[in-house]
């Protein structure tokens, strides 16, 4: 009886498949159907979320820094005011450019800097999800500096230029206050030692 029953309902089956083909394909074509809308659902969902990360702070695609620092050189201090840009990013490593001028002054001397670097970033070591930051970056970059010196007792100047091609070494924390502002802190260690431009910093940066 079973058995009877399970060709009867084999043979009712073939019988609507051939006596109604179109409507068949149609519900077989269903399922694909279903399955390309949520894969395109999914996609839209993907590229919605990537851009709004694109979009976030995270990214820091630019931005401005002004900050002090308390070099190891003559002076005390310096006043330092910068613009930063990521202009690459690959599978290891984030780029950065770097420009910067500083200014310092100490009794009869002045100084002042500009500066372009490269740095790059690795990725390995950077977490831009987390609310402090370490931040580890090296780079290779020019400097012109301008010294000019108050002749004592002479009321003259003396002015002296020079520039450097370095390599440099940048570890610090960094922090954001609000989506636009937020503030950094770092040290830099250069090389070649003959103007070492070597510093400890603190910024606050705008994108």
């Amino acid at each position: 009886m079973r058995a009877s029953l399970l060709l009867a309902a084999c043979l009712a089956t073939g019988s609507f498949v051939v006596s109604c083909p179109e409507r068949a394909r149609a519900q077989e074509g269903a399922a694909p159907s279903d399955s390309a809308a949520i894969a395109k659902a999914m996609q839209a969902s993907d590229q919605a979320v990537a851009s709004a990360l694109g979009k976030s702070h995270f990214n820091d695609p630019d931005r401005f820094e002004l900050g002090a620092a308390m070099p190891e050189d003559y002076f005390d201090w310096l006043g330092t005011f910068g613009y930063r840009r990521r202009v690459l990013s690959d599978a290891r490593f984030e780029h950065y450019l770097h420009t910067e001028a500083t200014f310092g002054h100490k009794d009869y001397l002045t100084e002042g800097s500009i500066s372009a670097v490269w740095y790059f970033r690795p990725k390995a070591l950077w977490h831009p999800e987390w609310r402090i930051r370490p931040v580890f970056e090296g780079g290779i970059g020019g400097h012109i500096v301008v010294q000019f010196a108050d002749l004592v007792g002479l009321g003259d100047w003396s002015s002296h230029a020079e520039a450097f091609l370095k390599s440099h070494i940048q570890a610090g924390l960094e922090t954001d206050l609000s989506d636009r502002l937020g503030v950094g802190v770092r040290g830099r260690f250069t090389f070649p030692a003959h103007h070492p431009l070597d510093y400890a910093q603190v910024v606050l940066f705008l994108r």
